[in-house]
């Protein structure tokens, strides 16, 4: 039996070390998550939204703990986790709040028919969570889905076993009935045994291109449906501006947001020739002079990756850049320290034709591409396989609407860095994935719309 084990990424100590379950206890899980769905499908809205309320509450209380969970186990800055950590409570209540409005009966008449149409919860869910931002992520889709009378099985990220124990905590803090939602400690290969199971209705992947290949194969396998979010490559135009110093500075912080591990961070900025030099210049100087130390220090900017993998990866995804026409402007390489930290790497002069353009590096790494003007830039935004948002800074605010509706993402984020909110839809194009989560998808994914005919 293998084991899963919680490494800091800042000392390399072990955390903690669990053992992984047998294909008969995680059936015997997924078993009794479907015994109390078909109690928790008859659950009044009224007892739903105080349990949630409740379930935000248990999450402020238990901020600080929460908090240094995620830096022990993927190095997010404390105080930054402090402060998503609010953020996903503030999450919890807005869903909490809204979601009866999303699952209303309507009547409506068609031809010569009376309609009813309702909404069905769908059995269980099975979710492989991402561990960049272990608590809200996870959150943000087990919350609405719970909302909509399903129960959950959950494989968190096997380097956040921790918070994963301390999510399913929680829960029962906040009185939800025993298995509503459930932790499974398992290994990739369990994915085909959990997905088989009869009771499975869903699958819910957020990870890697591979990773979503295989887990569609699987879903389309079993006839299950799915949603799945895989990689990104976001980007930032600069057209005209009479404030070049502050846009930089938002490229700075957009870029190294949870050092430069989220999805909707941008990646690739294109340029246009007018500012290009200046920027570069600019951006590379404060990328330089980041503050790199512990990362429960709150002037820290920079915290070491997640495992010694990541470092392999970003160190093989730079040459491969380089090799392709990329310029590096600053000293990139692994820190001189015993954790797991490399410099920011700005990698200039990126094309089409250089590796970075249109493969996603999840790590300290930026992509800065000159273009002539803005079709150019248009052009160039829309010319890759992996979409989420975009942002745009013009000075000319009408000319930036028609902009946005020639530029191909999902979100458009105009003067201002992109934004994930619960009110808003938030999802994917092409390669990136499909269905959306967030208001009102979140709650409609995981539902069967039924029309009762009269």
């Amino acid at each position: 039996m293998s084991k899963i084990k919680s490494i800091n990424p800042y000392t390399e100590e072990i955390n903690a070390e669990f053992e992984t379950l047998t294909e008969s206890e995680v059936q015997e899980k997924i078993q009794i998550a479907h015994n109390t769905y078909l109690s928790w499908r008859e659950t009044s809205s009224s007892y739903k939204k105080e349990l949630f309320f409740k379930l935000a509450w248990e999450l402020e209380k238990d901020v600080d703990e929460c908090a240094r969970l995620e830096t022990i186990e993927m190095w997010m800055l404390n105080h930054i986790a402090k402060a998503w950590l609010l953020k996903t409570a503030d999450l919890i209540r807005w869903f909490a709040n809204n979601f009866e409005e999303v699952l209303a009966e309507t009547n409506y008449e068609a031809q010569w028919f009376k309609v009813k149409q309702v909404y069905d919860s769908i059995w269980v869910i099975f979710w492989i969570a991402p561990w960049n931002f272990p608590f809200n992520q996870l959150l943000r889709a087990a919350v609405p889905n719970i909302l909509a009378w399903n129960t959950q099985v959950y494989k968190h990220s096997s380097n956040v076993p921790l918070v994963a124990l301390k999510i399913e905590e929680l829960f029962k803090k906040a009185w939800f009935p025993n298995w509503v939602y459930t932790n499974l400690f398992v290994s990739s290969s369990m994915s085909e045994f959990i997905i088989s199971n009869k009771y499975i209705a869903w699958v819910n992947l957020t990870w890697s291109e591979w990773a979503w290949s295989a887990i569609w194969a699987l879903a389309w396998k079993y006839l299950k449906r799915s949603v799945l979010e895989l990689w990104w490559n976001d980007a930032f135009i600069v057209t005209e501006t009479k404030n070049l110093d502050w846009v930089i500075e938002q490229a700075v912080n957009w870029r190294i947001r949870n050092w430069w591990q989220a999805c909707n961070s941008s990646k690739r900025f294109l340029i246009t020739e007018k500012y290009y030099d200046e920027f570069l210049e600019k951006y590379t100087s404060k990328m330089s002079k980041l503050v790199v130390w512990d990362p429960m220090d709150s002037n820290t900017q920079i915290q070491p990756l997640s495992s010694k993998k990541a470092i392999l990866d970003i160190e093989s995804q730079v040459l491969k850049a380089v090799n392709s026409w990329a310029r590096i402007t600053t000293w990139w390489k692994k820190l001189d320290r015993k954790w797991y930290f490399f410099a920011p790497t700005v990698l200039a002069d990126v094309t089409p034709e250089t590796s970075s353009f249109n493969e996603e590096i999840f790590w300290p790494v930026a992509s800065i591409i000159k273009v002539k003007d803005i079709k150019d830039a248009i052009k160039l935004a829309n010319a890759t396989d992996f979409w989420l948002s975009a942002c745009v800074f013009w000075d000319d605010i009408e000319e930036l609407t028609n902009i946005a509706k020639e530029l191909e993402w999902w979100m458009i984020f105009i003067n201002s860095t992109a934004a994930s909110k619960a009110s808003l839809p938030f999802g994917w194009v092409k390669k990136s994935g499909y269905w959306k989560e967030n208001w009102p998808d979140g709650i409609l994914a995981f539902t069967n719309k039924k029309v009762i005919i009269i």
